[in-house]
């Protein structure tokens, strides 16, 4: 819980203080000359690896100058970011069990880095959309909320139950023998799934903009339909039941979407976040029911 806590003073991804990586990636700059003829498949994969510069710590080197349109992108790479995390997360829990670790401290570990691997983005928007939604103030008061550097009481109460549902999904699914290996590569790609629907199906609700509103005013759905076709094809390559969890996290993106737009008008980067943790535990959730 230590280092929990720790996450929660740190505050990292406030919109008004980017660390220097993103700020250049998100900077507007002039094309390079080259980028009217990169070919489909070089911008794909130039897409695929600022999305993953951007929205993880893995060492790859952000290409700065991005304009909106390649922000706007981003949605349809979110599953794959999320696949990619739950590889490590394979690896991590391949190497967890040749050290006789219980099951339970071994899940915590396992959440634990799955946050810093994203340097806390997503469970930090859980923390101040808890904040502000719960508020019961105006819409302009819980936007204001949002930007707040402090957590509130629901904030931590947020990460706190993030944290124990996910590592207690994975420990019960474990003891009960009914835990499969490629549970840990999905489950990320699930909840990144439903962010994919939230951000494409949604209007920026910031007046001034922020971290999220490129991804989310220039995404539309094309970059749905391929988050969606891959997430899926990847999913069914692990069974029937693998599929059903995706069209949950699928379900879930639209539910959250029209909840999001009815409390605020829109999405923020917050909110974004938020859905992701939230698709996360309802996928989980889900496989422990039909699994």
């Amino acid at each position: 819980m230590a280092g929990l806590c720790y996450t929660c003073r740190a505050k990292v991804g406030r919109e008004r203080r980017l660390p220097e990586r993103d700020s250049a990636a998100l900077a507007p700059g002039p094309s390079r000359p080259d980028k009217k003829h990169m070919s489909p498949r070089l911008a794909m994969i130039r897409t695929i690896l600022n999305s993953i510069a951007f929205l993880t710590l893995l060492p790859i080197r952000a290409d700065g100058g991005l304009t909106p349109a390649e922000m706007g992108r981003f949605p349809a790479c979110y599953p794959l970011v999320g696949l990619i995390l739950g590889l490590i997360s394979f690896v991590l829990a391949t190497l967890l069990s040749w050290t006789g670790l219980p099951t339970a401290a071994a899940a915590i570990f396992l959440v634990t880095a799955q946050i810093v691997l994203t340097r806390g983005f997503h469970l930090d928007g859980l923390a101040d959309s808890a904040d502000a939604l719960l508020s019961h103030r105006s819409v302009e008061r819980k936007l204001e909320i949002f930007k707040d550097s402090h957590l509130g009481t629901f904030g931590v109460l947020a990460i706190v139950l993030d944290v124990l549902l996910k590592a207690s999904l994975i420990s019960a699914l474990a003891l009960d023998g009914r835990f499969p290996p490629h549970l840990l590569l999905l489950y990320p790609l699930w909840g990144r799934l439903a962010a994919s629907v939230v951000a494409t199906r949604s209007r920026y609700a910031r007046p001034g903009g922020g971290l999220g509103h490129d991804m989310v005013a220039h995404s539309g759905p094309r970059e749905l339909w391929v988050a969606t076709l891959y997430g899926q094809a990847i999913s069914l390559l692990f069974g029937p039941w693998s599929l059903a969890c995706a069209i949950v996290a699928l379900l879930a993106g639209f539910l959250l979407a029209r909840l999001w737009r009815h409390c605020l008008g829109g999405v923020t980067g917050d909110l974004l976040g938020a859905t992701v943790e939230l698709g996360e535990i309802v996928s989980l959730a889900a496989f422990a029911l039909v699994g």
